[in-house]
C-alpha cells in the first residue's frame, strides 16, 4: 500500500469515527430532552386529571335546598272532555257564605223590589238554576258560583224582555257573550249569550218585547244552546226564578 493509499484510509476511518460519536450524542441529547419534557408535563396531566375527577364528584353531588317553581295549568280548550277538579270544588266551597247566611241575603234582596218576572224564551225550561254555591264549569274547567239562569232553547229562538224598562246598554262580554242589560228602578236585568240583537241603548221596552235571539255564552259554550240571565237589586245578585210570575 502506498503512502498516498495508507493516508486516505486514515481519513475515512477517522471520518467514520468521528460521526459515530457524533450520532451517539445527538442520540443522548434527544433522550435527555425527551426525558425533561416527560417530567415536566406528566405532572400537568395529573393535575388536569384530578381536576377532572374533582369537577365530575362535586356535579355528581344531589343539589339541596333549590325550591323548583310548579307550572300552572291554564284553563282548558272549550268542549275538551275532563274531570271536574274536586280540589278547586272544596277550596271554592269554603270562601262561599254560609247556607244560612247565603238564604238571609236572598230573601233581603228580594224583598227590596216588588217585581213580577215573565219567561224569556218560548220554551220556559230553566236548564241551569240560580245557586250561590259553587258548581262545575265544564267549558273553563273550574269551580264557581252560577249568580244567573240559564233557559234553554233553540239557536235562533227569539228572547223576551222580562219586565218593562230601559235598555241601559248594549255590550259584548268574552266570558257572557252579547249582552242586553234593561233597567228598571233598582232592578237591572243582564240578558246574555244573545245573537241578532234587536235594540239599542236608550230604548224603552214593554215587557214580552222582542229583544234578541238566541246565541252562544262563552263560558258556558260546552252546554245546550240557551241565554244566561242576571237580576241585580240594588247592586246585589238574586235569583231570577224567585220573580217570574209573582203576580199570578
Amino acid at each position: 500500500m502506498s503512502r498516498y493509499e495508507y493516508k486516505n484510509t486514515k481519513t475515512r476511518r477517522e471520518k467514520i469515527g468521528f460521526y459515530t460519536a457524533f450520532s451517539i450524542c445527538l442520540i443522548a441529547v434527544c433522550m435527555a430532552v425527551y426525558s425533561t419534557y416527560t417530567t415536566v408535563t406528566e405532572p400537568k396531566k395529573s393535575s388536569a386529571a384530578s381536576v377532572t375527577a374533582t369537577s365530575a364528584v362535586a356535579v355528581a353531588q344531589p343539589v339541596t335546598n333549590v325550591t323548583v317553581p310548579v307550572p300552572t295549568l291554564g284553563l282548558n280548550p272549550i268542549n275538551e272532555e275532563t274531570e271536574p277538579p274536586e280540589t278547586a270544588a272544596a277550596t271554592e266551597a269554603s270562601t262561599q257564605p254560609t247556607t244560612e247566611q247565603g238564604r238571609a241575603d236572598a230573601l233581603q234582596t228580594m224583598l227590596a223590589a216588588e217585581i213580577s218576572l215573565s219567561m224569556p224564551t218560548k220554551s220556559g225550561h230553566v236548564m241551569s238554576p240560580y245557586s250561590t254555591d259553587s258548581v262545575y264549569y265544564k267549558t273553563i274547567n273550574t269551580w264557581k258560583p252560577h249568580i244567573g239562569a240559564d233557559f234553554d232553547g233553540e239557536l235562533g229562538d227569539d228572547v223576551f224582555a222580562m219586565l218593562s224598562g230601559e235598555v241601559s246598554s248594549v255590550t259584548e262580554d268574552k266570558m257572557y257573550g252579547k249582552t242586553v242589560n234593561i233597567t228598571s228602578n233598582n232592578v237591572v236585568i243582564s240578558y246574555c249569550g244573545l245573537a241578532d240583537i234587536k235594540v239599542k241603548q236608550g230604548d224603552k221596552v214593554a215587557r214580552g218585547d222582542k229583544l234578541a235571539s238566541i246565541g252562544a255564552v262563552p263560558i258556558e259554550a260546552s252546554d245546550p244552546p240557551h241565554i244566561h240571565v242576571m237580576v241585580k237589586i240594588n247592586g246585589a245578585t238574586a235569583d231570577p226564578l224567585t220573580f217570574v210570575n209573582n203576580d199570578q
